[in-house]
């Protein structure tokens, strides 16, 4: 009996250092045109905001994006964009607890000429 609790302890251990490993922070999420119609193609920019590094990616047919291998203790600020639309920035802070941050961007008309 006392075989089986120390293997499933450390189990449990390893469970728990595999789902709160730093580089396993994960932001996802949908950009999207005011009336809710999804953004396919639209650049996706993720910034880390102490190194200024920024990622991007661009959105599926749907509007989806993944981001992964994120650090959880760095704040970042995410924003979307696509010719002529942008979306306002989104913050997300290191205090969060969630390994999955989820994301919804909404497009509106860039108002520079």
């Amino acid at each position: 009996m006392l075989k089986i609790l120390l293997a499933l302890a450390i189990f449990q251990s390893v469970l728990w250092a595999g789902a709160h490993n730093p580089a396993n922070r994960i932001v996802e999420g949908v950009v999207f045109y005011r009336g809710g119609e999804p953004a396919a193609d639209a650049a996706v920019q993720l910034e880390d905001q102490v190194s200024l590094q920024v990622v991007s990616s661009i959105t599926d047919r749907d509007g989806r994006f993944h981001f992964t291998g994120l650090s959880p203790d760095r704040d970042y600020q995410i924003r979307a964009m696509k010719k002529g639309y942008w979306s306002s920035p989104h913050n997300i802070s290191r205090f969060s607890s969630r390994a999955v941050e989820t994301v919804h961007l909404e497009l509106r008309p860039s108002k520079r000429k």
